[in-house]
C-alpha cells in the first residue's frame, strides 16, 4: 500500500501532502475502524481516494455514482457509521472533495466495511 502511494507521488500523479495524508488514512482505517485494506480491494479504494483528492484539487469532475447504488448505501444500517468514518478520512486534507467523488468514496468504504465484517 505504502509503495503504491509513493509510486503515485513519485510519478507526479498525486501531491506529497496527499500521499502522506493517505498513509495516515490507511493507519486510521486499519487501527481505529478495523477495516482490512491489505488486499486488492483495499489498494483500489485507497488509490481511488488519493486520485479523487487530486482531481478535486485540480477542479476536475467525474460523473456521479449510480443513484440506486448510492441509495442502497444511504439506506443501509451502517450508513451513519460510514459517514463518520468518511468524514474522519477526509479531515486531514486541505481539499474540498467534489460531491460526485463522495459517492464513489462511500461505495468503496461500504464495500470494505462489509468485507471486513464478514
Amino acid at each position: 500500500m505504502e509503495e503504491r502511494l509513493n509510486l503515485l507521488c513519485d510519478a507526479g500523479l498525486i501531491d506529497r501532502d496527499i500521499c502522506d495524508g493517505m498513509l495516515g488514512v490507511v493507519i486510521q482505517l486499519e487501527t481505529e475502524w478495523a477495516i482490512v485494506l491489505r488486499n486488492e480491494q483495499g489498494e483500489m479504494a485507497i488509490t481511488h481516494m488519493a486520485n479523487a483528492l487530486m482531481r478535486s484539487r485540480r477542479g476536475e469532475e467525474i460523473g456521479p455514482l449510480d443513484d440506486e447504488l448510492l441509495e442502497e448505501i444511504v439506506n443501509s444500517q451502517v450508513y451513519t457509521q460510514l459517514l463518520q468514518i468518511h468524514r474522519a478520512m477526509l479531515a486531514p486534507f486541505d481539499v474540498t472533495l467534489h460531491p460526485n467523488e463522495e459517492g464513489y468514496l462511500l461505495a468503496n468504504l461500504f464495500s470494505l466495511w462489509m468485507a471486513s465484517k464478514e
